[in-house]
This record gives C-alpha cells, structure tokens and sequence, in this order.
C-alpha cells in the first residue's frame, strides 16, 4: 500500500495513556502535532473537553492538513454498566458530534475502539463479527463505530485494542497492576475465563503510525495474537518475580461481577492487513516488567 500524503494528527485524548504515547511519537515526525486533554492538564496539549468544545476552540493552523485520532472516552468498565445513559452522552452522542465536525472539514479520522464490542462468549473474533455486545462500553463503543462510517460514508478508520501492556513503571497498565498485587503479599485472586490479547504499547503506537500514513479505511482487529487469561498471566509474572504461586487464588470472574455485563473471553484474530507484523512477546513485556520491579 502507498503511503498517502503527510497528515498532521490531532490527537483527541493525549493526556491518557494511548493518547499519550501517540502525541510523543507524532511529535516526533511532525512539531505540528496537536494534542488534547480534558480533565487532566498537560503541558503543551490544548483543552478540549467532549461535550462542550469544538474545533474552533482549538489552536489550528490552516496551512495544515489534519487528520484526527479519537482516544479520548470514558473506559471504566463498572461506572459505565452504572451509568450508561450518561456515559453514553459522551462516549455516543459527544463523540459523534465531533465526528461530525471534522468529517464536515474533510479531516481523516482513526477511532480507537476496543475487543469489549463483542459478546465475550467463545474468543476468536474476527473483524466482521456482528454479535451483540454484552458490556454498556461495548455496547457504546460498537454504536460509535457504525455511526463513524455512517457519517463519514465509510470513508474512516476503526482500530479495536485489547489489554494495552505499557513500557514503563507504574503506569498503571496490567502488567504493573499484577506485580503490585504479588509484592503487596496478599493473596491474588485471578479469573481464569478472563481471556484477552495483551498487546504492548509500542506495537500499538506503531500500528496507528501504519494506519495513519497509508490512509488506510475500514474497520480492523490489532492485537498480539497470543491470547492469555488473567490467571496465566499472574502465574507468568510470579515466576518471573520469584514470588511463587502459593498466594495466588484462581477464580471465574463472576465471583467479582455477577452482573454478567463483562464480556469474558475476548480473544481477537488479527486483521489480515497485519499478517506480517512483528509482536513484542509477552513473556518479554514480562521480564522488562520484573527488572523494573526488582
């Protein structure tokens, strides 16, 4: 595929995480970059807050030519099967606004969505599975990408993630969270029908930088294509901390939520248009995880 002329990124959620990492690479390339935040002020990003703000609040130069990466949404999964009419007026009706503003300008747009758009069943989900979510950030996610290629008449880009591994110390990320739970001495209770694709954050990053340079349309599963349960996971990184395993107390993940609004296995297959890429391991984003720990 060629690569489409350059393109200034707006990236929309750049004090989060993903966000984050985006703004630092695209920054990188292109000074231009414009990042925003909305509760959690940045240096050198500009305020931009869903609901209320607009394009013209921003500080655009029309000598570029932008296109925009949507990260910014609400993610807790139990706020938002709690609240979902008024998680959705952001993660639904704020964003198709804004959707619709930049597809007024003409402006590319690459919207970050997530493995929580499908059931959770039986894993294995491809691209062009339809079945209902069961989760409201699912459920809200799947809404805003058919809105997405509504409006844009299919002419944008859907990214779906799953667990993001990050690459530094107490970012917060599951890595980080499992490592602190075995060091805190407590017994680890890990789900073992909780089933996903960690995927390192590097790998995403460079990924959107694939997407974003070819222009690339349509809507696309990215993630490592090993799959690993909560529980195989604690397991990985006990070894790895020479914690051992007798703290670690394996659960279903229904003795946490009963609610039954938590899809459980939602293990992906890769898009085809990533069949060459190459993955960071996970049993190295696990070793990097217990040299930073020790």
């Amino acid at each position: 595929m060629e690569k489409a002329q350059q393109l200034t990124p707006i990236i929309f959620g750049a004090s989060g995480l993903l966000g984050g990492h985006l703004y630092q690479h695209f920054c990188t390339q292109n000074p231009n970059t414009v990042g925003t935040y909305g509760k959690h002020p940045t240096a050198g990003l500009q305020y931009f807050d869903l609901e209320s703000s607009s394009l013209t609040d921003l500080q655009l130069d029309g000598n570029q030519k932008y296109t925009a990466i949507i990260c910014a949404s609400l993610t807790n999964i139990a706020q938002i099967n709690a609240e979902p009419e008024q998680t959705a007026g952001i993660n639904v009706h704020a964003t198709c606004r804004l959707i619709t503003s930049l597809h007024s300008r003409q402006i590319p747009i690459l919207f970050i969505s997530t493995d929580n758009v499908f059931p959770g069943t039986r894993g294995n989900y491809y691209d062009d599975n339809n079945e209902a979510a069961v989760s409201e950030y699912g459920i809200q996610k799947r809404k805003t990408e058919s809105q997405l290629m509504s409006i844009t008449g299919g002419a944008a880009c859907v990214l779906r993630l799953a667990k993001i591994i990050g690459n530094s110390p107490g970012d917060g990320t599951l890595l980080n969270d499992i490592a602190n739970q075995l060091h805190s001495g407590e017994v680890v209770r890990a789900a073992s029908d909780l089933i996903f694709n960690p995927t390192a954050i590097e790998d995403i990053v460079s990924a959107i930088d694939y997407l974003i340079q070819h222009g690339t349309q349509g809507i696309y599963n990215f993630c490592n294509p090993e799959s690993y349960s909560r529980l195989d996971l604690t397991r990985l990184m006990a070894k790895a901390l020479d914690k051992g395993a007798s703290k670690i107390e394996p659960i279903l993940f229904s003795e946490i939520d009963p609610s039954g609004k938590r899809p459980l296995n939602t293990s992906m297959v890769n898009s085809e248009l990533f069949a060459g890429f190459s993955f960071k391991s996970i049993h190295t984003c696990i070793e990097e995880q217990a040299i930073w720990q020790s």
